[in-house]
């Protein structure tokens, strides 16, 4: 049509991609994610379509929708995944046995790293609020963190370190304020944590739930 320009698609096709249907629906689905995650990191998500990932990923539409309803749908599975890499390594803190400023600090460095890991999606999708997505899928996709929040919040009011405010307040001002200050910490850095603004973060941290003990 007259006045009117060809949208190149992106030539982002995944190593390895290949059309047999003999594929295991596990190989298929993960070749999806990782063409959905190099289509993300180019086009951002406003501008990313069902067809570029099928492209990319050398598959039919009918392989996505196999899988995934929407590209809402594969997006909250990118999300899903980091969100199991970070709480596989949260799992692996000891915070029964460490001291609160020490369990946040390590928790911090642990989360912090597979967000870096992830910020080829991270940076595309504004935390959620550009997306479109569902509010509460976006929230359910986080809920594993919050169960480790909750968990450290009842740990460290068993020991005093904490007063005995809300629990859920108490663990969503953690996970908040950890993930809102993401786009800051990405900000500090384009290739690597900013531990000393990492280390603001902690403080800020310790001094607000402290203040509930203080009452302050």
């Amino acid at each position: 049509m007259a006045g009117t320009s060809a949208r190149k698609k992106p030539d982002l096709a995944v190593k390895g991609a290949a059309t047999k249907r003999t594929l295991p629906p596990e190989v298929r689905k993960a070749q999806l994610l990782a063409a959905a995650r190099a289509v993300l990191a180019s086009t951002g998500f406003s501008r990313m379509r069902v067809s570029d990932v099928v492209a990319a990923a050398g598959l039919s539409q009918g392989a996505f929708y196999l899988h995934f309803s929407s590209k809402d749908d594969i997006v909250i599975e990118l999300i899903r995944a980091m969100v199991a890499e970070a709480v596989a390594m949260l799992g692996a803190i000891p915070v029964e046995a460490t001291d609160m400023e020490t369990g946040i600090r390590k928790v911090l460095e642990g989360y912090y790293r597979t967000c870096f890991a992830y910020r080829d999606v991270l940076d595309n999708i504004d935390s959620g609020t550009s997306t479109g997505i569902d509010r509460d899928r976006w929230n359910d996709a986080f809920a594993p963190l919050n169960v480790f929040a909750l968990r450290a919040v009842a740990t460290w009011q068993a020991k005093g370190e904490i007063g005995p405010g809300d629990p859920d307040l108490l663990s969503w001002l953690l996970i908040d304020t950890i993930n809102g200050a993401l786009p800051r910490l990405f900000g500090h850095s384009r290739n690597r944590m900013s531990a000393d603004y990492q280390d603001r973060v902690g403080d800020w941290l310790l001094a607000a739930l402290r203040g509930f003990k203080s009452g302050s």
